[in-house]
């Protein structure tokens, strides 16, 4: 039985899904907007938003021959994403790549979206967590990533195919939406990554928020073009 169940799920994410009508599409960013802007359900989403800004670094840090020591998160939903690396702009790239990672995992899977391979983002993101687990540190990082992992897993494995497309149309909404939200809630806030790039640069931090608030909105625009 497993085979030949292994094999249809290969074949799903190979395969090209139909896309849902517009008013569907609307309705589920309406959704995930909520989910961002009300506070009691941010509480427990904003986990998801930190595993897309610490796995930008992350792989934002692989990218640039860094080697990636750890991702911890705190239980107020921070995180922190530690590499070994030399001075240069890879540093730079590292530090700055966080607040603009979930725009543009979200386009990312828009893309994949609009091109009708939906089942494969849920697949693509399970294999993101995946790695993420590897270098995760700390009980807090664990269960966000094993919690996120195993529902994921769940939906993208015994969900109806109709469930699997909503959620992937979630996934990314909710990311284009939470990366411009987060960026204005955290542009005033001592600390983090503007302080970070402030000592490499010598730059001063208010100039990174705008750079990051001008990338999330256009991605989410360019997204959200894409998803209807």
């Amino acid at each position: 039985m497993a085979g030949p169940s292994l094999q249809q799920d290969l074949r799903e994410i190979a395969a090209l899904q139909g896309r849902l009508p517009g008013p569907s599409v609307v309705l589920i960013g309406a959704v995930a907007a909520g989910v961002v802007f009300f506070p009691a359900v941010w509480t427990v989403s904003r986990y998801l938003y930190t595993l897309a800004h610490e796995g930008g670094h992350a792989a934002m840090g692989w990218a640039v021959g860094h080697k990636v020591n750890s991702i911890t998160m705190e239980w107020n939903g921070s995180g922190l994403t530690k590499a070994t690396a030399q001075p240069g702009t890879g540093v730079f790239l590292f530090q700055f790549f966080g607040f603009l990672a979930p725009s543009a995992i979200g386009l990312a899977a828009a893309k994949l979206i609009e091109v009708g391979h939906i089942i494969a983002v849920l697949w693509l993101f399970l294999g993101a967590l995946a790695a993420l687990l590897v270098i995760a540190r700390g009980l807090v990082a664990w269960t966000c990533i094993a919690g996120a992992g195993l529902l994921l897993y769940l939906m993208a494995r015994h969900a109806p195919l109709g469930a699997q497309v909503v959620l992937a149309y979630a996934i990314a909404w909710f990311l284009l939406i939470s990366g411009v939200a987060s960026v204005v809630r955290s542009s005033g806030a001592p600390g983090g990554d503007p302080d970070l790039l402030r000592k490499t640069t010598h730059l001063p931090r208010g100039l990174w928020p705008p750079l990051w608030l001008l990338g999330s909105v256009l991605a989410l625009i360019a997204g959200a073009r894409l998803l209807v």
